[in-house]
């Protein structure tokens, strides 16, 4: 369940494109496959199935998010819908701490050289997570002016 809440707050991120008027609606839909992906990965894993195959849908959230955030700094650069910004930054920075702590517990007891390519994702958090807090502080900082 948790990964697919985390899927889910990637999926409301990723329409800040069109709540701004930049692109179709509808890349909440990405969230929502990686949502049905994960619970597979999940029933899989709960099935004896390779927990590090569990751990690829939470690396694509993690990855995806990079995106979600430079275009959350492009708008906010450009002062436009800076509440939609800020939403998006704060789903994005929930989705991919959550996202983290699932390929984390998922990865527990497996072996070192059995450690997936889902490590360099999981090492992109801290940043990502700074990015999306330094975007909401920015919001909020203008809002206080205004």
């Amino acid at each position: 369940m948790r990964d697919q809440i985390t899927a889910l707050a990637l999926a409301q991120a990723a329409e800040l494109p069109a709540r701004t008027g930049d692109g179709a609606p509808g890349g909440w839909l990405h969230g929502l496959r990686l949502a049905e992906q994960d619970a597979l990965a999940v029933r899989l894993e709960a099935r004896g199935g390779a927990a590090p195959a569990a751990c690829l849908p939470s690396a694509e959230v993690i990855t995806a998010a990079d995106g979600l955030l430079k275009l959350a700094e492009r708008r906010l650069v450009e002062g436009r819908s800076l509440l939609d910004v800020a939403a998006a930054a704060e789903a994005v920075r929930s989705a991919v701490v959550t996202a983290r702590v699932a390929i984390e517990a998922r990865l527990t007891g497996v072996p070192g050289d059995e450690l997936p390519a889902v490590l360099p994702a999981v090492a992109s958090v801290d940043g990502l997570a700074e990015r999306a807090s330094l975007i909401t502080e920015a919001v909020r900082s203008e809002a206080a002016v205004a």
